[in-house]
């Protein structure tokens, strides 16, 4: 009877050692953003396209990667410079943030999803770029990087991380308001 208790104590503390490092997975950083606009399906997404071309499409490397009117979704990439105001590693980790553009339209609203936010070093540096890769929504997550210490890793994330949602949120806040001026036109 004892035995199976001393058994039973042993398991019951191993399957809550393993549901508590499951518990909580990383959460990589997205941005999405819906807009309320009274046009039609078609009206609506030529106004995305040409919100595109005035925000989005003016960054580094932008380009559309496919775009169906019909079906109302258009896919693109592009990408924003990061130099890190960091003295450790900051010319190995300057460098970009590229990322994924999804813009789905339907009957007056448009949703916008950025997503796939990840750092790429300059590798033309005597030591070889530092690449944090998927930028997560807390520092705490970052990936380990070869080359940094945990502690500036994190530091450097989160200096990533900022600068990528000032960046990202003023390029949404265009592309809204671009969209919201197609209907006074």
């Amino acid at each position: 009877m004892r035995a199976s208790l001393v058994i039973l104590t042993i398991l019951v503390a191993c399957l809550h050692g393993m549901s508590a490092r499951a518990q909580a997975p990383a959460a990589v950083l997205t941005f999405s953003r819906s807009v309320s606009v009274p046009l039609n399906a078609l009206q609506l997404f030529d106004a995305a396209s040409d919100a595109w071309t005035w925000t989005f499409g003016k960054e580094p490397g932008a380009r559309v990667l496919s775009s169906d009117r019909s079906t109302g979704i258009m896919k693109g990439t592009a990408r924003l410079n990061f130099r890190s105001l960091m003295l450790t590693g900051r010319e190995e980790s300057m460098g970009t943030v590229s990322y994924q553009l999804l813009i789905q339209v339907q009957a007056g609203e448009c949703r916008i999803t950025i997503s796939e936010l990840t750092h790429t070093g300059n590798r033309n540096t005597a030591r070889g770029g530092i690449h944090l890769k998927q930028l997560m929504r807390t520092d705490g997550d970052a990936q380990k990087t070869e080359g940094l210490s945990r502690t500036n890793v994190e530091r450097l994330h989160g200096e990533l991380r900022a600068a990528s949602t000032e960046h990202l949120t003023g390029l949404l806040q265009a592309f809204e308001a671009r969209l919201r001026a197609s209907v006074e036109r």
